[in-house]
């Protein structure tokens, strides 16, 4: 099997990024958590991607396989999106979970380091094309580039079954975050190599 080369990638290619992104979340434990309904959670997680890709294509902190089946979204130092930028999505979480999501939030928040640092919003393939290492191959392009940078790289595991990913690319377990009915979520540290 041929290696795909993983790209830093530039906003022309945003739709091909946030896609494969999209459908990599559609069985993610907490993100369906807090949109159970399949045609909120498309919605919703539109506003998401858009979002959070942003400040991720105006620095450089994009990167995908040169097919497109999976990619990365990164935030640089010292880029913090406010809560507020989300609002249009909040009515789309059940009314009953509202206030334990936003505490699950609130509680994540306290584990961002305070150093400068890269955080990696979202990282996700195309179900169809995990389990074969593209995951990784993108994680380690990106962490080159902070490595040069000499930062630290953070990041909140979602699903339990990729922190041996993380774990394989130098990044310790923080703690543990979860509320009410919640799946668990782990925010993750890595130091410079």
């Amino acid at each position: 099997m041929e290696i795909p080369k993983v790209n830093n990638v530039d906003e022309s290619k945003a739709e091909e990024v946030k896609a494969a992104i999209t459908l990599g979340f559609t069985a993610d434990p907490l993100i369906r958590w807090i949109f159970p309904d399949p045609q909120k959670y498309l919605r919703s997680f539109a506003v998401w991607m858009d979002e959070f890709s942003k400040p991720s294509f105006e620095n450089n902190g994009v990167f995908a396989d040169e097919n497109y089946y999976g990619g990365s979204l990164w935030h640089p130092p010292g880029v913090h999106l406010e809560p507020e930028i989300l609002a249009p999505t909040f009515a789309d979480i059940p009314e009953s979970r509202v206030e334990h999501v936003m505490q699950f939030f609130d509680e994540l928040g306290k584990y961002h380091p305070e150093e400068d640092h890269w955080y990696l919003a979202f990282i996700a393939l195309d179900p169809s094309k995990q389990g074969q290492g593209l995951g990784s191959l993108i994680l380690k392009e990106a962490l080159k580039l902070v490595d040069e940078q000499g930062k630290i790289a953070y990041l909140e595991s979602s699903n339990p079954k990729n922190m041996t990913l993380y774990e394989r690319h130098g990044f310790e377990t923080m703690g543990r975050v979860e509320f009410g009915d919640s799946p668990p979520a782990h925010p993750m540290i890595r130091y410079p190599k």
